[in-house]
C-alpha cells in the first residue's frame, strides 16, 4: 500500500471533520456526473472499462488516515468494481441522474466512486458517476467520464491504453517538497494577514437559529450573458487583473455597502494543476484559502482593483498553507467564526471545464445531461459559487444557511453584486 501526504483540501476537509463531524466529510458531500449515450453500447465491455478507471487512479482507491501527525493519503489494492444497473423511460432519465447523485460515498470504503448505467427505452444509456468531493474537483468529473469513454473503445478494440503519467498522492509530494523551504515565511505571512479579521456579516442584527442543524437552499442565478462576460474579462485584463478578481472586486464593493464593517475576511479555492500531466488526472486540485481586503469608504473600481489584484495574488502564491491551518493561529477569528451568523462567507469561482459538448464511446456518442444538483456546499452559512459556462456566460449557485438569512435578503445582496460587476462594462462601453 502507497502512502503520500493529504493534499491542501484534503487536509482541510479532514480537519474540519475534528469539530464538526460529517459536516465535511460525510458520505453524502458528493460530486457527480451523468451523460446520455446514442448508439449501440456493449455493457458487459463498459463494466470492464469502469473498472479499468478504478484500477488506473490511485485517488480513487485512497481513503485519508492520520499517522500521528498528519493527514495522509493510503491507496488501497484494486479491488473489482462494477457498474449498478437499472432500465427506465427516457423521460425519467433526469430523475435517475438526480437520485444517484444523492448516493452516499463512503470515505473509507474504496472504490471513492460509485458508477450506474441506464438502459432508457428510447436505445439510449444514461450513465452516472458520482464521487466523493475528498477525491474530486468539477473539472475531474468530466475528464472521468471522457477516460471511461477512452477505456471502453480500447476495450473494444483490444488494446490497451498507456497509464497515466502521473498519480495525484506523487503530485502531492512533489508539491510539498517544492513549497517546503518558503512555508516557515509563508505562514508567518499569514498569521500578519489575518491578525485581528473577523467574518463578513452581510447585513446588520442578523441572529443565528441554533435550534437546529444547517439548513442550506441554493439559488441559481444569472450574472452575466456570455458577451458581457467576455466585455468584462477584457477590462480585467487592460487593468492587469484576473477575471476572478474582477469579480470579487464587485463582491467587495457590494458587500462593504452592507456589512457591519468594511473588512472582508472571506473564503475561496483556487483550482490548481500547475504540473502538465495532471491537465487529464483525476483528482481534488483544490486549495482553500482566504482573502482579506480592507475597503476604504471611497473605494471605486479604479481604486480597489489594484488592491484586489494583489491580495488574490497573494493568497493564490500562498495557497499551499491550508486555510483551516491560518484560522488555527488566531482563536479569536475561529471563535467569530463558528459563533457569529454566517461564519466565513465563500466566494469561488470556476471557469468553464469539462471535455466538450460530446464525448466518444467507440461508436456510441455521449452527451453531458444538465442538472440542477448544486454539488456539495457542507457547513457554510452563504456561499456565492461562480460558473463560466461553455457557451462563455456567467452563472451564478448562491447557497445560504436559512437559520441565518431569507432569501429575500440573499436576493438583494446577490442584486447589488450583479449591478456591481455590471459597472466596468459601462467603462467599457464609452
Amino acid at each position: 500500500m502507497s502512502t503520500w501526504p493529504a493534499s491542501v483540501f484534503q487536509h482541510t476537509m479532514m480537519t474540519i471533520d475534528q469539530f464538526l463531524p460529517s459536516g465535511s466529510i460525510g458520505p453524502h458531500m458528493t460530486m457527480s456526473t451523468s451523460v446520455v449515450v446514442r448508439g449501440e453500447l456493449d455493457l458487459d465491455v463498459l463494466d470492464l472499462a469502469y473498472d479499468d478507471l478504478v484500477a488506473r487512479n490511485d485517488v480513487l482507491r485512497t481513503v485519508l488516515e492520520h499517522d500521528g501527525s498528519n493527514w495522509v493519503q493510503g491507496v488501497r489494492p484494486h479491488r473489482t468494481a462494477r457498474l449498478q444497473r437499472d432500465a427506465g423511460p427516457a423521460g425519467k432519465a433526469q430523475d435517475f441522474a438526480e437520485a444517484w447523485a444523492r448516493t452516499p460515498v463512503p470515505v473509507d470504503e474504496p472504490p471513492l466512486v460509485r458508477g450506474q448505467v441506464v438502459r432508457l427505452d428510447d436505445g439510449t444509456h444514461l450513465i452516472s458517476l458520482v464521487f466523493h468531493h475528498l477525491h474530486t474537483d468539477p473539472p475531474s468529473l468530466g475528464l472521468a467520464v471522457a477516460e471511461l469513454g477512452a477505456l471502453y473503445a480500447a476495450r473494444l478494440s483490444g488494446e490497451t491504453l498507456p497509464p497515466p503519467p502521473l498519480q495525484f498522492g506523487p503530485y502531492v509530494q512533489a508539491r510539498a517538497d517544492a513549497v517546503a523551504g518558503r512555508l516557515a515565511a509563508d505562514r508567518e505571512f499569514w498569521r500578519e494577514n489575518t491578525e485581528g479579521a473577523r467574518p463578513v456579516s452581510p447585513f446588520p442584527g442578523l441572529t443565528r437559529d441554533w435550534s437546529g442543524p444547517p439548513r442550506s437552499t441554493a439559488l441559481h442565478l444569472d450574472v452575466l450573458d456570455a458577451d458581457q462576460a467576455a466585455t468584462l474579462e477584457r477590462w480585467a485584463l487592460r487593468h492587469r487583473t484576473t477575471l476572478f478578481a474582477a469579480l470579487f472586486t464587485g463582491f467587495c464593493l457590494a458587500m462593504a455597502e452592507r456589512s457591519e464593517h468594511r473588512d472582508m475576511l472571506v473564503a475561496t479555492a483556487f483550482e490548481q494543476r500547475n504540473h502538465p500531466d495532471t491537465s487529464t488526472l483525476i483528482g481534488p486540485f483544490i486549495h482553500p484559502s482566504l482573502l482579506r481586503v480592507r475597503v476604504p469608504e471611497d473605494a471605486d473600481w479604479d481604486s480597489l482593483t489594484p488592491r484586489v489584484r494583489q491580495v488574490v495574488r497573494d493568497a493564490h502564491d500562498r495557497a499551499h498553507v491550508p486555510a483551516i491551518d491560518v484560522l488555527a493561529m488566531h482563536p479569536d477569528v475561529v471563535h467569530a467564526v463558528a459563533t457569529e451568523p454566517v461564519g466565513l462567507c465563500v466566494f469561488q469561482y470556476l471557469p468553464a471545464s469539462g471535455p466538450g459538448s460530446e464525448i466518444a464511446f467507440g461508436p456510441a456518442t455521449a452527451r453531458v445531461l444538465a442538472t440542477a444538483d448544486p454539488g456539495p456546499t457542507g457547513d457554510v452559512g452563504l456561499m456565492f459559487r461562480l460558473h463560466r459556462t461553455a457557451s462563455g456566460a456567467l452563472t451564478a449557485m448562491v447557497s445560504f444557511d436559512q437559520r441565518d438569512l431569507r432569501e429575500d435578503l440573499v436576493r438583494e445582496l446577490f442584486d447589488a453584486f450583479a449591478r456591481r460587476v455590471r459597472e466596468p462594462l459601462l467603462s467599457a462601453a464609452r
